[in-house]
């Protein structure tokens, strides 16, 4: 992330798609627009409340084991606080987005990340990646897939599970550059904080209980 942009392959790659896509026309285009950015931030919040809903639901009905809703509670937690601390940040710091730039449609100069939170500055709204964050948060299945591994006695492998938030993420993360609203290191940034979140809270989930444990035990 911090080579992608000190180095200026950042712009560079952002100077690429600007030409490419006709000084960000591709703004508004419909499958960029509606379907990859509208549409994705709608599945997004679908697939929060079906996660919420079941959650909630086998509390009141007891269709869970303890330990299975206890999963179901850290997806719930763990994705909601990653988009959560995306989003604060994106309002707090002050990198531009792309078309906000010199040179890219904009007439901002360009901020790097030793000024991100310079008091001077306004805030971009740009850093981390926001719409990203919501494919990069499901990196909380990952986790939730070893619990559930280790729980039911199951020799398959959870590495599956990365996928989800990993090709969400991505996706979502290209649909933004293309329409310039932001760099490469945004998003690698989002995925970085999103895998840091949902690996703290697994650890207070799940790890933290079973050492305490573990230690009252000897």
């Amino acid at each position: 992330m911090v080579t992608l942009q000190l180095s200026g392959i950042d712009e560079w790659l952002a100077t690429k798609l600007y030409v490419y896509t006709d000084h960000w026309q591709s703004k508004n285009n419909w499958w960029l627009d509606a379907v990859a950015h509208k549409g994705g931030r709608y599945l997004v919040i679908i697939m929060m409340l079906s996660f919420l809903s079941l959650t909630t639901a086998s509390y009141w009905w007891a269709l869970w084991q303890p330990w299975q809703r206890k999963v179901g509670a850290y997806v719930c937690v763990a994705t909601l606080s990653a988009i959560g601390i995306v989003s604060f940040l994106k309002g707090v710091t002050t990198l531009p987005c792309p078309w906000d730039i010199q040179g890219l449609g904009g007439n901002r100069p360009p901020v790097y990340l030793y000024d991100i939170f310079a008091s001077d500055l306004v805030t971009g709204h740009c850093f981390p990646a926001g719409h990203a964050s919501g494919g990069y948060a499901f990196f909380s299945l990952y986790f939730a897939a070893k619990v559930w591994r280790r729980h039911s006695f199951q020799s398959s492998s959870n590495n599956l599970w990365f996928l989800p938030g990993a090709v969400l993420g991505a996706v979502f993360g290209i649909d933004q550059q293309l329409r310039g609203a932001h760099f490469l290191s945004h998003d690698i940034a989002s995925a970085l904080i999103c895998w840091s979140v949902c690996a703290l809270l697994y650890w207070g989930f799940f790890i933290r209980g079973e050492l305490t444990h573990v230690n009252i035990n000897h």
